[in-house]
């Protein structure tokens, strides 16, 4: 198998992880590369998935080494040896659903979510269309998530948690104003489009992207399918 590692340079124990892998998974066999690979094996936590996604670095099936409090994760950076070489040779797979979303002509692959938040401390205010249906919305902030990140930022903020593997998207208020808007789960072809009345930051699974002026519009609808290594997202 043509196994490609990420490690967040900023974490010494994720070097030293990526090293050791590199040599465990050469003596089974495996080819370490840098491009065109069957599977991608980060190392570093969530935050490092997300990034590589972000940066379109993620080729074949994902599989994520990370801490204690990790949840898209896998195995464990304390443990992962004595899985790592079966997993990727017998592990099952999954497909995970991701979103779309566009602002200003450009386009993002969303794995966990968008989030669309006021700034300088002041109310943000927005047109929410949910399909055909439009809704005026005035709090903190608003978040489309996938399945998978809906046990994130989503749940945190009152939304259901899904199984990572179902096809749906889920919208959440942050501290909407007299609680006037509440959470939805949403079929997958639905189409969520935010404009915002007021200057607003736009974050994409976890990441600043940049700053939304009064009357720009965030539109976030169904994206292609990933597929990770079995125990993505599993939380109990």
């Amino acid at each position: 198998m043509r196994v490609k590692i990420l490690a967040n340079p900023r974490k010494d124990w994720a070097k030293h992880v990526a090293n050791e892998a590199k040599a465990l998974l050469r003596k089974a066999g495996h080819h370490i590369v840098a491009s065109r690979a069957d599977a991608t094996i980060c190392i570093g936590g969530d935050g490092t998935i997300l990034y590589a996604g972000h940066k379109n670095r993620l080729q074949g099936a994902v599989l994520g080494i990370g801490g204690d409090k990790s949840y898209i994760c896998q195995l464990n950076k304390n443990n992962w040896k004595r899985s790592l070489v079966r997993m990727l040779e017998k592990g099952r797979k999954e497909r995970i659903m991701a979103l779309t979303c566009s602002v200003a002509g450009k386009r993002f692959t969303v794995i966990n979510d968008v989030v669309i938040h006021a700034t300088n401390y002041r109310v943000a205010e927005m047109r929410v269309a949910v399909g055909a249906k439009m809704h005026e919305f005035e709090g903190d902030g608003m978040i489309v998530s996938t399945a998978l990140g809906s046990a994130a930022y989503a749940y945190s903020a009152g939304g259901k948690k899904l199984k990572p593997t179902e096809s749906k998207l889920i919208v959440v208020p942050i501290s909407p104003y007299r609680r006037a808007f509440s959470s939805a789960v949403l079929p997958k072809n639905t189409k969520v489009s935010i404009t915002v009345g007021r200057d607003c930051a736009f974050i994409k699974d976890g990441i600043l992207i940049r700053r939304l002026r009064k009357g720009e519009r965030v539109v976030v609808w169904k994206g292609a399918y990933m597929t990770f290594f079995e125990g993505a997202g599993k939380w109990d």
